[in-house]
């Protein structure tokens, strides 16, 4: 009777332990089967994440910013915050941004380009950051002169890195102008008119860029000594011209009339007949007390351009 007992009892301990070991190993078991599928799954979007920035990265090198654009948008709807990605958007946001025809097609890319940067910005601080902010300040740029305060500041932190951006003193020199800060304006922009990698285009601008800011200053012999060094050295009509206009200009505001008038005499020699230099001949024979050469000279300009308000305003013609 006892070994009838003990062999039920046996096998009943036998299922018991079936249970339990079912219970136990079959949830295990898929808790395994689910995990390795995961970490399938999350090695395949690795590799898929390390091929597209490797992608990205080479696409950048070859200059198509737009598949940049694109792509380092993708892999940031899956990863918001990855670093590599906010910044090369950010970049290729700013290029595409310099090829738009319209203002606002221009705005989204620079928008773009400002929300990215600055988002990478507070994701961590790299050696990227000197580039990271020159792009920036020149975004900001972009922008309009509201935001020429902060041009400055990120222009002024990448220079301080030792970022080598080219035209780095072009871009501060000309927001300080539009900050109207001249001084900083004149060191940024003769800082970049010696640099040995200056081209005579970009020569013949900063010129005129300085000239224009000793003339704001009401340094008129500064302004017009850099005026005379751009009509003597370029070797470019449009801005030997527009050097001549300011140069006459600067002349009128220190009463020197001769002088302004032989500029606006040798706009017309050197590159034809001119509405805007007909008009100053006439203000300048104005301020001599000549009112009927300078009516004269107001009519030739009409004549030239009917649409030239200025000569029209003082002809009282509507």
């Amino acid at each position: 009777m006892m070994k009838k007992f003990i062999k039920k009892t046996s096998d009943y301990g036998m299922r018991l332990r079936r249970k339990r070991f079912f219970q136990t190993i079959v949830p295990v078991a898929c808790i395994i089967a689910l995990v390795s599928g995961v970490i399938s799954f999350m090695w395949h979007i690795r590799e898929k994440f390390i091929d597209d920035r490797i992608m990205t990265q080479e696409l950048w090198e070859s200059g198509s910013y737009q598949e940049v654009f694109d792509i380092s948008g993708k892999i940031l709807e899956e990863k918001p915050l990855d670093y590599e990605s906010l910044v090369l958007r950010g970049f290729s946001a700013y290029q595409l941004a310099l090829g738009q025809i319209t203002d606002p097609d221009k705005a989204v890319y620079i928008e773009e380009c400002i929300h990215c940067l600055r988002k990478a910005m507070l994701v961590k601080s790299t050696a990227m950051d000197g580039a990271i902010q020159y792009v920036l300040g020149k975004a900001y740029y972009g922008k309009g002169a509201e935001y020429a305060d902060l041009a400055v500041q990120s222009l002024e932190f990448a220079k301080q890195t030792g970022f080598p951006g080219d035209d780095m003193n072009e871009y501060l020199g000309i927001v300080y102008a539009a900050l109207r800060d001249y001084q900083m304006s004149v060191a940024a922009l003769t800082e970049a008119l010696n640099s040995p990698r200056m081209d005579e285009r970009l020569s013949d601008a900063l010129l005129l860029s300085i000239a224009n800011s000793y003339s704001a200053m009401d340094d008129f012999s500064m302004a017009a000594a850099y005026l005379t060094r751009c009509i003597d050295a370029s070797k470019d009509d449009v801005a030997k011209r527009r050097a001549r206009f300011a140069l006459g200009g600067v002349y009128f505001k220190q009463e020197d009339y001769l002088a302004a008038e032989g500029q606006y005499i040798a706009i017309m020699r050197d590159f034809g007949e001119s509405a805007e230099a007909h008009y100053w001949l006439g203000e300048i024979n104005a301020a001599r007390n000549d009112m009927v050469r300078a009516r004269a000279e107001w009519r030739k300009a009409v004549l030239l351009d009917p649409a030239h308000r200025s000569s029209r305003s003082r002809l009282a013609l509507r």
